[in-house]
């Protein structure tokens, strides 16, 4: 049975890769992780979050523990009742938006599909720098959400769970697989091409910082030398261009301090009219709706230094 960690086979968790998850599925790599104070610290709390948010916010609808299967999916929740799944987080990486939470986002998405659930609470506890565990309800943030509202999000955990699945019977016909063999054949070769290119484009950058030193290096060398012209053996004609005179030039500078503070009613005059035109500018201003086209995607390269 494939239990997925959704944030992983995403590609978006910075605790494990995808690979290695497939390894540790495959049964070629084992998972030694025995938890750690994080970990620990969110077993203590849990409970005691949970327990806050049954008591003040689902008396009569209380949440809790449960494990849903679907074929070969299996989803452990934080919390479940009529209408709603919990998921509870905590951490020292608070942020102000959901969106900014993606890694616990797909994951509760993830849960609210399997136990059929179209509602979800993401409950989000800001673990203190001394590992309290006793419970301060000012350090609780909650989120409500509404699985109609990431279609989009939901296609991308579909798709990779697919994938994974697809992957992972490769990595188990195959022990010596590499990570780049589960790459489709043209990502591979635009990606080679596209690294061969970086690599030529950092060679031509150190080529120009070498050019420029050796230029600066001849035009010394000329100078010192009274040569102002000459022409090598194959016929490239080499041209000093003598360094230009310093020229005294008059350059008009505005006290602006001074100027501020001796013409305080100029300036406030002007900052009235100012505001009467805003204000008639206002009565032939309306407001119409277009579309703003979202940032075009990319593709990062960092090559190995």
């Amino acid at each position: 049975m494939v239990v997925p960690d959704i944030p992983i086979i995403m590609g978006i968790s910075p605790f494990k890769s995808r690979f290695d998850l497939l390894l540790e599925k495959a049964g070629y790599l084992d998972n030694d992780f025995e938890g750690n104070e994080y970990i620990e610290y969110g077993n203590v709390l849990e409970p005691k979050i949970r327990n806050y948010i049954n008591e003040s916010l689902y008396p009569k609808d209380n949440f809790k523990e449960d494990t849903f299967i679907d074929g070969d999916l299996r989803a452990n929740v934080d919390g479940v009742n009529k209408t709603f799944i919990l998921e509870i987080k905590t951490t020292s990486q608070i942020k102000d938006n959901l969106d900014d939470y993606k890694i616990y986002l797909v994951q509760l998405l993830f849960y609210m599909k399997i136990a059929k659930r179209k509602k979800g609470m993401l409950a989000v506890y800001e673990r203190p720098s001394d590992f309290n565990t006793e419970f301060d309800e000012n350090r609780l943030q909650t989120f409500m959400i509404d699985i109609a509202n990431f279609k989009e999000l939901l296609e991308d955990i579909d798709f990779a769970i697919e994938q994974f699945r697809i992957d992972l019977k490769k990595v188990k016909e195959n022990p010596l697989i590499t990570e780049e063999d589960l790459q489709p054949k043209e990502v591979i070769e635009l990606s080679n091409q596209i690294v061969e290119i970086e690599n030529q484009l950092i060679a031509f950058k150190e080529l120009e910082k070498s050019q420029k030193k050796l230029k600066e290096q001849l035009k010394k060398a000329m100078e010192e030398y009274q040569i102002k012209k000459w022409e090598t053996p194959n016929g490239t004609k080499i041209t000093l261009v003598a360094d230009g005179e310093d020229k005294e030039v008059e350059v008009k500078k505005v006290d602006t301090e001074k100027f501020e503070k001796e013409n305080a009613d100029l300036i406030s005059d002007f900052n009235k009219m100012q505001d009467k035109y805003n204000e008639v500018q206002e009565k032939y201003t309306t407001t119409e709706k277009e579309i703003k086209k979202g940032r075009k995607g990319y593709v990062k390269i960092t090559l190995e230094k």
